[in-house]
This record gives structure tokens, C-alpha cells and sequence, in this order.
């Protein structure tokens, strides 16, 4: 144990000197969110989970359906608040049975987790609507919109919903590329060879590295919600233990994928190729600037088992205020980065390599 809190210690110390290195740690994603806080996110259509009782056709649905500017998913009332809460779908609308008197009221709940996205989709059907009603001309409304949240949440700007997914890409890239760049370096310059003569266990060796980029992780998700929060307003939900179990599960999956590259690449030069492979999609596609139900459907049921998306999703559901650990959505995050943990842990265990 004391070797291990000595080498952590020295490489706590290494790691503060390396200024470079901290100033794109820390500064590359406080940049990122300075510059997407002024962006809003737009798609190509909005996705929406129609549900309706059987028999039903309703004239609405109908012209819904002929507007490329909507995708609809028929589907259960459980499945249609799932999905909306789990991110996959915009929005859910209910359509009612036929009724006799005029308006029928079509219900709408959205995912207020993006306000932005949220407002947008609320915006586009309840204008469809008012299109639907004007060329009725003569007439009273023929339907009215009654738009609601899925839950009371305090985002309000595009800033509170790319807090989290900038706090997801942190633990990626610090973990992945620290640990796969790192130790592929020290062992291109025999540095781990050497480790194997000495009284220090490999297992130590392993355990104060781990630790080091954890307390790196820990530190900067810290101080990036600090600067979030107080310079740039972000208004997000902070529960503690909760976020530090979701940043360490986290941090143990790309820290095990990044085991994998470290233990596959003979060089430092090889390593940045196969890092950047595995981090970019999912820099794209995990939901970090916009929402993954903005992707082609088929696409998004990929990009849903990525770990970055299980790491923001868990984070943004967390600081928006729409879930708790106990949520179906949340538990869902959790046994994917676990699975992953575990897959990853035993991949990098059989690849590994001390030269």
C-alpha cells in the first residue's frame, strides 16, 4: 500500500508540471462550451412516439404522417414515456378517442432534459396544429395542443444541456488517451520492464496510474461545473453522489478500453490513430452537442451502446433533474457502462503487454 500512495504521489506531482498537458485538460472543454452555448442544435425531422387506441384514425395523424418534417413511431403509452425519457424520442403525443365536441385536445410530453430541442418540438407541432386549424376555415378548431414536460427540471439554455455531455467528453478523452498514449510510452522506453526488478507489485503500479487519472478526472469535472455555474450561468442539478458514481463508472470504462489500446500499440505513434478511431464517432454520435434522437433511427439503436452515451445520458439525466438512480433510464445507463467495465477489463487482461 505504501508503494502505491508513493508512485501516486510522484505521478500526481508529474502530472501538476506538465502544464501543457493540464491546459488542454481543462481549457479545451471550458473552450468547447463557450463557443456551443451561443449554438442552438436543429434536426431534419423531430421524432415523435404516436399513441393512439386501436381503430383510431384520426385526420391529424394522417397529415402528420405526409410531413417530412415529422417522424412518427407508433407504439405502447409505457414504451412512447420511455423512450421520450431515455432520449430516444422527442416527443410522445396521445391522440384521444374520437370525441363530439370540438377541440380534441392532443397531448404532448417532451424531454426537458434539452430545452432547447424541447421548445423546438413543442413550437413545430403546435404550429402544424394551428396550420391544420386555420385551413378549416369557418369552423371552430378542429384540435388543440396541451404541451408538458416529462418531469420539472431547471435546464433552460443549450449551455445546461452541454454541461454534461462536455463533463462526459472530459472523462473520455483525460482516460482514454491518458492512459493509452502513457503507458504505450513508457513502455516503448522499456520504463515498465524496469518496474518489473524493483519491490514495487505491477499490481501497485497498475493501482497508483488508475488512481492518478481518476483524481485528475475528479479534479477537472470539478472545476469545469465550478466555471459552468458561476461565469457562464449554467443552472443545473447537483447531486453529489450520484454524479461521482456515474464520472467513476465512467472513468473505468474508457480506463479499461484505454488498457486495450495500450496493450495493442508497440508505439506512441501508433496510439493516437487507434485512440482518435474509437473517440471521434463517439464524439459526434453520443449525444454530446445534440440530442441522438436527432440521428437516422437505425443509426441512433447503434450509437445507443456506445459508452459516451451512457456516460452523458446517465450525467445529463442527473443534472437536468429528470432522473434519479432509481429511474429505469438511469439503471439502463449504469449496467451499460458496467458492461462495458467488464468486457473491456477482460479484453485489455488478455492483450496486455509489459514490452
Amino acid at each position: 500500500m505504501k508503494g502505491i500512495w508513493t508512485l501516486f504521489s510522484a505521478l500526481i506531482r508529474v502530472t501538476v508540471r506538465n502544464r501543457q498537458g493540464l491546459f488542454w485538460t481543462l481549457f479545451f472543454p471550458v473552450v468547447l462550451m463557450v463557443v456551443f452555448s451561443f449554438l442552438g442544435n436543429s434536426t431534419s425531422h423531430i421524432n415523435i412516439a404516436l399513441v393512439e387506441p386501436r381503430g383510431t384514425e384520426s385526420p391529424v395523424v394522417t397529415i402528420l404522417q405526409k410531413s417530412p418534417g415529422f417522424a412518427l413511431h407508433p407504439m405502447s403509452r409505457a414504451r412512447a414515456l420511455a423512450e421520450v425519457r431515455a432520449g430516444q424520442m422527442d416527443a410522445a403525443l396521445f391522440v384521444p378517442k374520437s370525441a363530439t365536441t370540438a377541440p380534441t385536445t392532443l397531448t404532448l410530453r417532451y424531454n426537458n432534459a434539452n430545452i432547447i430541442a424541447g421548445q423546438e418540438t413543442v413550437g413545430s407541432v403546435t404550429a402544424f396544429i394551428a396550420q391544420i386549424n386555420v385551413a378549416l376555415s369557418g369552423r371552430p378548431p378542429a384540435y388543440r395542443v396541451a404541451a408538458a414536460p416529462m418531469a420539472r427540471s431547471r435546464a433552460s439554455t443549450y449551455l445546461d444541456f452541454l454541461l454534461p455531455g462536455v463533463l462526459a467528453l472530459m472523462v473520455m478523452q483525460n482516460s482514454l488517451f491518458g492512459i493509452g498514449s502513457g503507458l504505450t510510452r513508457w513502455k516503448e522506453k522499456g520504463i515498465l520492464r524496469r518496474f518489473r526488478v524493483t519491490p514495487l507489485k505491477p499490481v501497485e503500479f497498475l493501482g497508483a496510474t488508475v488512481l492518478n487519472y481518476i483524481a485528475v478526472g475528479l479534479a477537472t469535472s470539478a472545476i469545469i461545473i465550478g466555471l459552468a455555474t458561476a461565469l457562464l450561468h449554467a443552472t443545473v442539478v447537483l447531486p453529489l453522489l450520484a454524479l461521482l458514481l456515474v464520472l467513476l463508472l465512467g472513468m473505468a470504462c474508457f480506463l479499461a478500453i484505454g488498457f486495450i489500446v495500450a496493450g495493442v500499440a508497440k508505439t506512441q505513434e501508433a496510439t493516437i490513430p487507434i485512440v482518435n478511431l474509437i473517440s471521434f464517432p463517439m464524439m459526434f454520435l453520443s449525444g454530446i452537442f445534440f440530442p441522438v434522437s436527432s440521428l437516422p433511427k437505425t443509426l441512433a439503436h447503434i450509437v445507443h451502446y456506445f459508452p459516451l452515451t451512457y456516460v452523458a445520458g446517465a450525467l445529463r439525466g442527473l443534472m437536468s433533474g429528470q432522473l434519479t438512480l432509481a429511474a429505469p433510464a438511469m439503471r439502463t445507463d449504469l449496467l451499460g457502462m458496467v458492461a462495458w467495465v467488464a468486457i473491456a477489463g477482460f479484453v485489455a487482461a488478455r492483450v496486455w503487454r509489459w514490452e
